[in-house]
C-alpha cells in the first residue's frame, strides 16, 4: 500500500500562501482575482482551526465525521493546484494532525470535495468526484488506526446512456438493514441517480434513476439527503436551478425500495414504476415556477435547498433559502410535527456571495441530531436584515415548531470579522457536537482562500 504525500499544515497561521495566477479556471464568465488570498497573519481569532486551505460546496455529504475521536474534513483548495484534500484532526488531544492530498489537481472548484463513511471494519472511505466532467467517481481507503495513511486511488466508471451524463456531487449513507452503502450524485439525465455497494465502498452497482425532473428541458433538480442508518433516506429536493426556475421545495422518503411521504403513505415502487416525479412527491413550499431571468439574477421567488435532518422521533426537518432579490435572500425552515408541515421563515440572509450565483447565501444548518440546533451565515442582521456593513458572519439559535422571524433571538457566534465566515455544518458523534464553517476570502466556487474553523462542544 503506497501512503499519499501528507501535506502538513499547522494549527496556527503559517500556512502556505499561493495566490491564483491570471487566466486560469476561467468558466461560465467567471474571472480569477490575482493574489487574493486570506491574510491569516491579519485575522487573529479564537477559534480552532481544524483544516487550512480548503473549501465545500453543500450539495455533498458527509462533507466531515467523527470516527473513534478523530474529525476527517473534506474539502478541495481553492487556489493553487486545488489539491482534493482530507484534513485530519484529533479531538480528543485538540490538535490537527495534518492533511492528506486524495488527488493533486482536482480543478480548484468547491463542488468537487470528498465526502466520508467509516467502514466497520474501522477504516474510512472517501469518495469524491469532478464537477460534470467524468463519467466516474474517484475513492481512497484509509488505513485503520493511521488517519493520514490512504490506499491508491480507484476509479469507478459509471454507465449511463447518454454521453452528456457525468457525475457531480457525492452523498454516501448506509442501510445496515439492506447491508447496502448508498452513493447520491447527479447523474443521469442530471438528475438524482444512486449506486449501491454491497462491500462497504469497493466495489458499486449500475446507476439508477432516482429523481426525475419536470420542467422542460434539460434541468437539475438539487437534493440535500438525511438518513437514520438503518432503513430510510429523507430527501428534500426542488424542481431545477433557481437561476433557471421558480422553485418549489418536496419532499419524500425512500426505502424499501419504494418512495413515502412523511405521514407513512406509500406513493410508489421505484423498480416497477421509475423515478418519482416532483408531481408526485410532497409539496412543502410552494415557488412561482417563474422563468429565470439572465445569468445574473434567480428567478423571482426561486427556493433552494440548505440542510435536511431528522429528530429524535424521526420526524423531518428542513431548512431552505427563499430568493428575494440578489441583496435579500431569506432562511426558512419546514417541519413535520407527526401531523402536517410547520413552515416558517426564521432569518434574513442578506446579500448573495457574487451576482452569478444569485441565489448563493452564507447557508443554514441543522443539527443532525437536534433539529432545533440551528447555525447560520449572514451579512446582515439576521432578525431585521439590517445592513451593518460588516461581512458574513456566524449566528446560532434554537427554534421550536411555535417560533419563526419574530421570536427568534440569534446569538453571535462570530463578530467583526474581516474576511468571510460561510457554510456551516453541524457534526455530531458520541458527546462530541463540533460546529465547523469556512473562514477566509471567496469569490467564487473556482477562487477561494479558506479554513475549516469552529468550535468544539462535550455534553
Amino acid at each position: 500500500m503506497r501512503h499519499l504525500e501528507i501535506a502538513k499544515f499547522v494549527v496556527q497561521s503559517a500556512g502556505l500562501l499561493m495566490a491564483a495566477a491570471p487566466g486560469l479556471l476561467l468558466s461560465e464568465g467567471l474571472e480569477i482575482q490575482e493574489g487574493k488570498t486570506y491574510r491569516r497573519d491579519l485575522d487573529p481569532h479564537g477559534f480552532r482551526v481544524f483544516h487550512e486551505h480548503g473549501g465545500w460546496c453543500w450539495f455533498q455529504d458527509p462533507r466531515a465525521i467523527i470516527h473513534e475521536g478523530q474529525l476527517f474534513i473534506g474539502s478541495v483548495r481553492g487556489n493553487g493546484n486545488g489539491e482534493a484534500l482530507v484534513g485530519v484532526y484529533d479531538l480528543e488531544k485538540d490538535e490537527a494532525l495534518g492533511a492528506v492530498v486524495l488527488h493533486p489537481e482536482f480543478d480548484r472548484d468547491d463542488h468537487n470535495s470528498p465526502v466520508f463513511y467509516a467502514r466497520p471494519d474501522n477504516r474510512v472511505l472517501a469518495v469524491y468526484a469532478r464537477h460534470g466532467d467524468e463519467p466516474f467517481h474517484h475513492s481512497r481507503i484509509s488505513t485503520a488506526g493511521h488517519p493520514l495513511q490512504w490506499s491508491e486511488e480507484t476509479l469507478h466508471e459509471r454507465v449511463m446512456t447518454n454521453p452528456k451524463d457525468k457525475v457531480t456531487y457525492m452523498n454516501l449513507y448506509e442501510m445496515s438493514e439492506e447491508d447496502r452503502l448508498y452513493l447520491f450524485f447527479r447523474g443521469i439525465e442530471y438528475n438524482p441517480t444512486f449506486v449501491v455497494s454491497s462491500d462497504h465502498g469497493e466495489t458499486w452497482g449500475e446507476p439508477v434513476h432516482f429523481f426525475k425532473s419536470e420542467v422542460e428541458g434539460r434541468h437539475r433538480p438539487y437534493a440535500r439527503y438525511a438518513n437514520n442508518g438503518k432503513d430510510t433516506i429523507y430527501v428534500s429536493v426542488t424542481d431545477a436551478h433557481p437561476r433557471n426556475y421558480g422553485n418549489s421545495i418536496y419532499y419524500f422518503e425512500f426505502r424499501d425500495g419504494g418512495y413515502y411521504q412523511a405521514n407513512g403513505t406509500w406513493i410508489k415502487d421505484l423498480e416497477s414504476d421509475g423515478p418519482l416525479l416532483p408531481s408526485e412527491a410532497e409539496l412543502v413550499y410552494q415557488g412561482t415556477g417563474n422563468a429565470g431571468r439572465g445569468r445574473h439574477l434567480s428567478a423571482e421567488g426561486a427556493a433552494w435547498t440548505s440542510s435536511i435532518a431528522i429528530d429524535g422521533k424521526g420526524y423531518p426537518h428542513m431548512a431552505y433559502t427563499v430568493y428575494k432579490s440578489n441583496r435579500d435572500n431569506r432562511f426558512r425552515i419546514a417541519s413535520w410535527d407527526g401531523t402536517r408541515w410547520i413552515d416558517r421563515e426564521v432569518a434574513f440572509a442578506g446579500k448573495c456571495l457574487y451576482d452569478r450565483e444569485a441565489s448563493y447565501t452564507g447557508l443554514i444548518a441543522l443539527d443532525p441530531k437536534d433539529p432545533s440546533v440551528v447555525v447560520i451565515s449572514s451579512d446582515v442582521d439576521p432578525g431585521t436584515g439590517v445592513d451593518s456593513g460588516g461581512q458574513h458572519e456566524i449566528y446560532r439559535t434554537r427554534i421550536g415548531l411555535e417560533d419563526n422571524i419574530h421570536s427568534i433571538e440569534w446569538e453571535p457566534v462570530t463578530k467583526n470579522s474581516p474576511v468571510r465566515n460561510l457554510r456551516p455544518v453541524i457534526v455530531r458523534e458520541g458527546p462530541y457536537r463540533v460546529i465547523l464553517w469556512n473562514r477566509g476570502e471567496f469569490h467564487t466556487y473556482i477562487d477561494y482562500d479558506l479554513d475549516t474553523v469552529g468550535i468544539v462542544e462535550v455534553e
